[in-house]
């Protein structure tokens, strides 16, 4: 089998931290201790009660976490856990929500 080189993503480790979803929460964390930095109910934003306690797909982008959950939509700055901005995309389907992120390649 052969073995494929896999370029570090920002996304993935922004600066020692990880982004966590789980049960309709973001959690930022400290990947050296383990220690939460912050938490984000979902389900207490403004229009975003269908996200308690269900799943949350989260990436970091830059310096924005992106989650989604039932269909929702949400921009999180990094640094404090502010809420930038929540779209509500469930227009049809079960309301499971994916991201997709492209990695920049060097020329």
């Amino acid at each position: 089998m052969k073995e494929v080189e896999v370029p570090r993503m920002d996304m993935i480790n922004a600066e020692g931290v990880i982004a966590v979803g789980h049960a309709g929460h973001v959690y930022l964390v400290q990947l050296a201790s383990g220690e939460r930095l912050w938490t984000v109910a979902l389900a207490t934003l403004e229009g975003a009660s269908g996200c308690e306690g269900q799943p949350v797909t989260v990436g970091i982008v830059g310096e924005i976490i992106l989650a989604g959950s039932m269909g929702h939509v949400f921009a999180i700055r990094l640094k404090s856990g502010e809420l930038l901005w929540h779209k509500e995309q469930r227009f049809r389907g079960s309301g499971e929500t994916n991201f997709a992120f492209v990695t920049p390649t060097k020329d």
